[in-house]
């Protein structure tokens, strides 16, 4: 069977982790043999299936975001991550380079990893993009602005671009790796896309035509939390205890008296204890969402895979975005007319949690949104990309085995090799 690698780079919270695990058990299940190589190695201790994988430290940026100004185009999220500086672009690709050539997969899956997703195409590895429209820009020349609160001057896209372009090639062409002639080309050149969102939730708003594989989200997994008896309104929250509203929500869930179950990691015990009672339930654990949805009247959140799932049950949301990609999701939940979010200044949680909950439109509009997608099955979606990677990696596989010793006895690669770092 295929060794296929799940490279998560960029980005933040727990999604990215549950949602290549997700993927990765359902491969693994079929025989396959997975690795993880991951920026961030914490949320796995909130994954307790995935111990059988391999893992690695992704190779990440140790300036990312410092002094890199305001993104407006991908060509600026890259260089604010490394891609600003020829040596450290080339120590990116030299680690992700250096990580493929040791594990050797017949198969990289991209989930915001697009120095993984160059590094696989210079030694011709089978490659695919995996995740949703902030991580999967549309394939043009220039790349497309997708922030909604500034305008940028075509001619300085076009600049940023040149000049993040000209970083990448020289930073391959150290490494001994094929130019490239667009930036769009990275993401043109995978053997296929997984574009995991639905067109109205996608960062960009429009692109042109796109094969949307739906939003891929579990809400089957997590201990199981009932909601708490009595009456009153039943409110799911799934926060990071960065908010920096946190202590406003927790006032508001009390003051209001719902009824609450409450997933915020590592939350301080003093804050644990002021939200926890008979009618709150706060778990360590993610929680298992499938069974209270049926019933819940509220979801707060940052605005990332939970948010868009739960939104397909119908339900209204109040979301904190913590950085642009959710804050655009949350822009695109306020045009549906299905919630209401916060800025980081903005700290009237109660007013808006009671206007979400207490105007019946926003109930109205989150069903309508779900009944428009009312056939939809992540467990399907989930299934045809697992039968979509299987056709690409029966594909000759790109480096040479031994068959006498067995699967994993690796010889060599059949592509060109490249020069190190």
């Amino acid at each position: 069977m295929a060794r296929i690698l799940f490279a998560w780079e960029l980005g933040g919270e727990l999604g990215h982790a549950m949602a290549d695990n997700a993927l990765a058990a359902a491969l693994r299940a079929r025989g396959h043999r997975i690795a993880f190589a991951f920026r961030e190695l914490k949320p796995l201790g909130y994954l307790d299936d995935c111990a059988a994988h391999d893992v690695f430290q992704a190779p990440i940026s140790l300036t990312e975001g410092k002094d890199a100004g305001l993104p407006f185009t991908f060509a600026d999220l890259l260089s604010g991550c490394g891609y600003n500086r020829v040596s450290h672009v080339a120590g990116l690709l030299g680690g992700w380079l250096a990580l493929l050539e040791r594990w050797r997969p017949d198969m990289v899956v991209c989930d915001f990893a697009p120095t993984a997703l160059v590094a696989a195409r210079a030694l011709g590895i089978r490659r695919a993009s995996y995740g949703n429209g902030f991580s999967i820009p549309p394939r043009l020349t220039p790349m497309p602005p997708f922030r909604f609160d500034g305008t940028m001057e075509p001619a300085r896209m076009k600049e940023s671009e040149a000049r993040t372009l000209a970083n990448l090639n020289e930073a391959l062409a150290r490494l001994g790796a094929p130019a490239l002639e667009s930036l769009a080309q990275v993401f043109r050149e995978v053997d296929e896309e997984f574009l995991t969102t639905f067109p109205e939730l996608d960062s960009y708003g429009s692109r042109p035509a796109s094969g949307y594989w739906g939003p891929g989200y579990n809400i089957e997994t997590g201990v199981p939390v009932a909601w708490p008896a009595g009456s009153g309104k039943r409110v799911g929250v799934y926060v990071r205890k960065r908010v920096p509203q946190l202590d406003s929500l927790i006032a508001a869930l009390c003051e209001q008296d719902h009824r609450v179950t409450a997933f915020i990691p590592d939350l301080e015990p003093a804050r644990a204890a002021r939200l926890a009672s008979p009618r709150r339930r706060v778990s360590e654990r993610p929680i298992r969402l499938a069974p209270l949805l049926r019933d819940c009247d509220l979801f707060v959140s940052h605005g990332g895979s939970a948010t868009i799932g739960t939104l397909l049950t119908g339900v209204p949301q109040l979301v904190f975005p913590g950085q642009y990609e959710q804050y655009i999701t949350a822009r695109r939940m306020e045009q549906l007319g299905v919630g209401a979010w916060f800025t980081p200044d903005d700290d009237d949680v109660a007013q808006k949690m009671a206007r979400v909950l207490g105007d019946p439109s926003y109930a109205e509009a989150a069903r309508k949104y779900a009944r428009g997608y009312a056939g939809y099955s992540p467990g399907e979606q989930a299934r045809r990309i697992v039968m979509r990677i299987e056709e690409i990696v029966a594909a000759p596989s790109p480096w040479t085995r031994s068959v006498a010793g067995g699967a994993d006895a690796i010889l060599a690669p059949t592509s060109p090799g490249t020069k190190a770092p």
